[in-house]
């Protein structure tokens, strides 16, 4: 049996970046960059107003009421301007090319016309104001975003921007899943004395989904080892990652550690000092990593963010693979006896965290409302309100 702080280094120490591959810029939201990209281009390109207003020679405007010559107009799109001259002012609107010689750009409240002048109700103006100067966001050459960085809608918008149509990122992991018992019903089944509709198929493909692993493969094993062997060699086949459901306690119906150990995978830990979740597997062969979650799913579920999430998230070369965490005050006193650390499903508001009711591995009802995870380790068995506490934030 491994601790927390344990396991959680074994799973860094065993999970190693995926190879890259190159996808177009549109498709590249949530997947991490392989390689540094460099501006093929400055940005802006030209100068450019950030205002809509008019453009002037700063040192034309020696005093509030100055007048100067209207001389044209400057819009988006427009590809050639002429070179603005002295005691003249043009008409320019926000992204607009800013006319040679003109040093600010006044914006027009600022401004009012009169028998084709402008006057200007501003002073002093300095150089330089409301203009975007030629690679003010990034110089063409430098580094625009460094190999590492997971691409959001903004980072997507800023390379496209660039005239950058496809990246080269790291491959998500292919996830697959089996998940064992003779006591689990499906879609049509009628329920039975003794059985329960099993859950943990779809609870697991929705947090890979929010994840961005879209694809599933899922095979049902019944309670033996054969088949739970046949589950894991077909799986391992055609994915990365290797996810087990149920079958890894001490019962005499759980064959899942066997199978693991039958397929030639090395146990890198089982069992963590934690509750819930204590009969975690990790076992790895060759670049393929296997994970057998316990069955109760509250228990599955926690195994998942704290240690399956970070492994996928390192797969996929992040370099933030756990939750984020805070240190936050708890609203209500908690405590706790024994010798295993302990997670609750809490809930993150008003500045502080609150540990809700249903603890049971069995209960996921209040993991469908919680937003966090409260992680207590036994030197913090008793806490009481306003005591700070470590929460992991839960993906949203």
């Amino acid at each position: 049996m491994v601790t927390v702080k344990e396991a959680k280094q074994k799973i860094l120490e065993n999970a190693i970046a995926l190879s890259a591959k190159t996808v177009e810029i549109r498709n590249a939201l949530g997947h991490v960059l392989a390689a540094d990209i460099l501006a093929p281009m400055s940005l802006p390109s030209f100068r450019q107003s950030s205002m809509d207003g008019y453009a002037v020679i700063h040192s034309d405007i020696a005093e509030k009421g100055t007048v100067l010559k209207l001389a044209g107009e400057s819009k988006a799109g427009q590809s050639a301007t002429e070179t603005l001259s002295a005691g003249s002012a043009m008409r320019i609107f926000t992204g607009a090319p800013v006319p040679d010689g003109a040093t600010a750009v006044i914006m027009q409240e600022n401004t009012s016309t009169e028998n084709g002048h402008i006057i200007i109700q501003e002073f002093p103006v300095q150089e330089h104001k409301n203009l975007r100067n030629i690679g003010q966001q990034i110089r063409k050459g430098a580094v625009a975003l460094e190999k590492g960085t997971l691409l959001s809608p903004g980072s997507i918008g800023f390379l496209q921007g660039m005239n950058v149509w496809e990246v080269s990122v790291y491959r998500k992991p292919k996830v697959g899943l089996l998940v064992t018992g003779d006591e689990l019903l499906h879609k049509g089944d009628s329920l039975t004395h003794g059985k329960i509709f099993e859950s943990n198929s779809a609870m697991l493909a929705a947090a890979l989904q929010q994840e961005g692993i879209a694809e599933l493969e899922i095979k049902y094993a019944a309670d033996d080892l054969e088949s739970t062997i046949q589950g894991l060699q077909e799986l391992a086949a055609n994915n990365d990652v290797v996810l087990a459901s149920g079958g890894i306690s001490v019962g005499d119906y759980d064959f899942v550690g066997k199978a693991v150990e039958a397929i030639g995978a090395q146990t890198v830990f089982y069992k963590v000092r934690q509750k819930p979740g204590k009969p975690l597997l990790f076992a790895k062969k060759q670049d393929k990593l296997f994970f057998a979650l316990p069955g109760n799913p509250a228990s599955s579920l926690v195994c998942y963010y704290e240690y399956v999430l970070p492994a996928l998230r390192i797969m996929s070369g992040r370099k933030d693979p756990f939750l984020r965490t805070l240190q936050m005050p708890v609203k209500y006193a908690y405590s706790f006896n024994g010798e295993r650390d302990e997670f609750l499903k809490a809930m993150v508001e008003n500045k502080g965290v609150i540990p809700m009711d249903g603890q049971e591995s069995f209960a996921l009802r209040s993991f469908a409302i919680a937003n966090a995870i409260i992680y207590l380790p036994v030197s913090q068995n008793k806490v009481k309100v306003g005591d700070l506490v470590e929460v992991h934030l839960l993906p949203s």
